[in-house]
């Protein structure tokens, strides 16, 4: 299967595209800046231009055509407006849905946010829109047509990775959840080549697990 990584140059994205690469899966990643084009492939990655805040459906349509496998793992990011998490991380992956709605046998799979719960609104109050816009994007994904994975992870950090996870539908007990970028790459990587993690939806924290063990619990909850 090939698959488009879309927010490749992100925080995640950029270990994803690393480990894809390391694995010689057939991937593109899309990314949103000619330089950050021309970048990847001068270091042999396949990359076009994906930009869901600027592309309309249609357009993205037309990039998606060649895929079996669309991640969506963009964010307008912390240093931007409420109005732009309502145009990148809902809108956006709701026009990269309904792009790929239009698409015979593709799998979508989503990075979302630790808990996108309606109950989890208020958990976080500075993160109330984000986590609104998440909760919103997961909902119109689970109501479409598509096969799909969604992936929740735990706060994210920017130390080396771990390898050691904890997944679950639903975590209990967990005293502030995290993980690595890197380690969440991880997961995404399998989630693109092994086909017993798609078609699920689950949480991921850094733990005391092997992912192979973590995932063989996860599947037997």
């Amino acid at each position: 299967m090939k698959s488009l990584v879309i927010g490749a140059n992100g925080g995640v994205g950029k270990h994803l595209v690393r480990k894809l690469k390391e694995r010689e899966v057939e991937f593109t990643a899309g990314v949103r800046k000619e330089s950050q084009i021309e970048s990847l492939k001068s270091n042999g990655v396949d990359a076009v231009y994906v930009d869901v805040e600027k592309q309309s459906i249609d357009e993205l349509e037309e990039v998606f055509k060649d895929y079996n496998q669309i991640l969506f793992s963009v964010g307008s990011g912390g240093q931007t407006g409420d109005d732009m998490t309502i145009i990148v991380d809902l809108d956006g992956a709701v026009k990269a849905i309904k792009a790929s709605e239009r698409l015979d046998n593709v799998h979508f799979v989503m990075v979302s946010t630790y808990d996108s719960r309606r109950e989890a609104f208020d958990s976080v109050p500075d993160l109330k829109p984000y986590t609104i816009a998440k909760h919103y994007a997961d909902d119109y994904l689970r109501r479409s047509d598509l096969k799909y994975t969604i992936v929740h992870p735990g706060a994210l950090l920017d130390e080396r990775e771990t390898k050691l996870f904890n997944i679950s539908s639903e975590l209990k007990n967990v005293e502030n959840p995290s993980i690595t970028r890197e380690d969440v790459a991880e997961v995404l990587a399998t989630v693109l080549t092994d086909k017993e993690l798609q078609g699920h939806e689950f949480q991921i924290v850094n733990g005391d697990l092997e992912l192979q063990e973590a995932i063989n619990n996860y599947l037997e909850e």
